[in-house]
């Protein structure tokens, strides 16, 4: 049986098994060498890091050809032939502040994703089936700062809570079906080879209540 990579507490560990585990905010967390080759935390970080160096290219291509419009526009006289280049350039700036707001966009869901999946985890919710279910159900609600900062509006005008404070606020109520109960490293986990399977989209197209329901039945998100 897999080490977890969170737990509720070492009690029953094996005294080997419980050595792995450091104490942190209430939880029990492993101590794992080399996390970041592990194939699909090096998926992530590969895609923040893609998906941010081409939207800062594509970005720096847009300025650049602001810069070469506004000199032409500036110094050269108005001719057809000036005119003829400022309009290429301008076709050009589209294509790029297009291209430039794809990756925006790209990047937004990848550093969204997982900021969300680290919350989630730090709120007790571990199993992989749980985790991309409620990433389904609550991405649409997380925000970003300039910073790349995660947040969330509250309602009624109270202003952004940070994304830790509101998965743990969620985790605690309508989310607290996904929490994996306390157990030991060695504890049997849910069935989900044998789970039934349901798209990410289809998944997100369903009502909350039916969302819920799924999920108590066992049902396993796929991508």
């Amino acid at each position: 049986m897999a080490l977890k990579t969170v737990i509720e507490t070492t009690e029953g560990l094996d005294e080997a098994v419980a050595a792995f585990y450091t104490e942190q905010d209430g939880k029990f967390i492993l101590a794992v060498e080399g996390i970041d080759e592990h194939p699909e935390v090096a998926s992530l970080r590969n895609a923040y890091a893609r998906t941010k160096d081409d939207r800062e290219k594509a970005k720096k291509d847009a300025t650049d050809l602001k810069a070469r419009i506004a000199e032409l526009e500036k110094g050269a006289p108005d001719t057809a032939a000036t005119q003829a280049k400022i309009a290429a350039l301008e076709e050009r700036l589209a294509e790029a502040e297009s291209k430039a707001g794809e990756w925006q966009g790209k990047y937004t869901g990848v550093t969204r994703d997982q900021s969300l999946q680290g919350a989630l985890q730090q709120a007790g919710i571990i199993e992989p089936a749980f985790v991309k279910a409620a990433t389904a159900m609550l991405a649409g609600h997380v925000k970003l700062g300039d910073d790349g900062t995660a947040y969330v509006d509250q309602p009624n005008n109270m202003g952004p809570k940070m994304l830790g404070d509101y998965v743990k606020s969620w985790a605690a109520g309508e989310g607290a079906a996904f929490v994996s109960k306390p157990q030991g490293a060695g504890a049997k986990g849910g069935d989900t080879a044998k789970a039934k399977t349901i798209t990410r989209a289809d998944f997100e197209a369903l009502p909350s209540d039916k969302r819920m329901a799924a999920i108590r039945e066992g049902l396993a998100i796929t991508d």
